[in-house]
């Protein structure tokens, strides 16, 4: 009877041994899963970062060739109003003198 109490004893001690075994090997291997997620959540940041700053920049020209372009399309515009101006006045002139 005394043996088999010694040897659950034993039986018991080693199961707790083997617990505290694998349950350090678990942490590290938690931890380290931990911290590749660290790792790629930070990466993920950075990319995003990186996109967003391209993002602006891209915005940032759009607005500026847009802005561009409305002063050439008004250029443009008060140009070809000026020279239907000057064309319609040379007609009137020389419709006035045809007719004195």
């Amino acid at each position: 009877m005394e043996t088999r109490k010694i040897m659950f004893a034993v039986l018991a001690l080693i199961c707790a041994v083997s617990l505290a075994v694998t349950s350090c090997k678990d942490k590290k291997t938690q931890d380290k899963v931990n911290n590749r997620i660290e790792n790629a959540k930070e990466s993920v940041d950075r990319a995003l970062d990186k996109v967003s700053d391209k993002m602006e920049v891209g915005a940032d020209s759009v607005k500026e060739a847009w802005k561009e372009t409305k002063e050439q399309v008004k250029e443009g515009a008060d140009k070809a109003k000026k020279e239907i101006k000057e064309g319609y006045n040379n007609a009137k002139k020389e419709v006035k003198k045809a007719l004195d």
